[in-house]
């Protein structure tokens, strides 16, 4: 448990994925890539123009914002001196997730998990379940409230 990914969504709960992150951290003298993953723009996969661009300006003003955020709880655990690294990456999430796991070779990802209802569940699936059954590494679920 040296490697820890921790996929955060910046506005749902960070602070619980960390903690958890944190707590292995220290336990196993671990280091942690805290993920975040942002929406792709509708042109890399619609194929379509990205929009007006007050639109566009917009989704590069959210994604600086979501970078420094990541970079500064990065800083916040190094200051705990837990050896951290900010990573933000633009597409599918669980896609990014696999391939961020494969590139360092992480031996654990924390992730939140979000109750959802039967017919969610049966038409748009779980990003959670897709992790599960792809990374072939465990995985932690955390329950965060929406």
């Amino acid at each position: 448990m040296k490697k820890i990914l921790v996929a955060i969504n910046i506005e749902k709960n960070a602070g619980r994925l960390l903690a958890k992150a944190e707590e292995l951290a220290q336990a196993f003298g671990s280091k942690i890539w805290i993920l975040h993953v942002s929406e792709p723009d509708p042109d890399d996969f619609l194929g379509l123009e990205a929009g007006p661009q007050f639109a566009q300006d917009k989704r590069v003003e959210k994604r600086k914002i979501e970078g420094a955020l990541v970079k500064r709880l990065a800083e916040d655990l190094r200051q705990k001196n837990i050896e951290a690294e900010a990573v933000q990456l633009e597409g599918s999430t669980a896609k990014m997730i696999k391939k961020e796991v494969q590139k360092i070779n992480a031996d654990i990802v924390i992730a939140g998990h979000h109750k959802k209802n039967f017919f969610y569940q049966m038409f748009v699936g779980s990003l959670e379940q897709d992790l599960i059954d792809d990374l072939g590494i465990p995985v932690l679920l955390v329950p965060v409230k929406h």
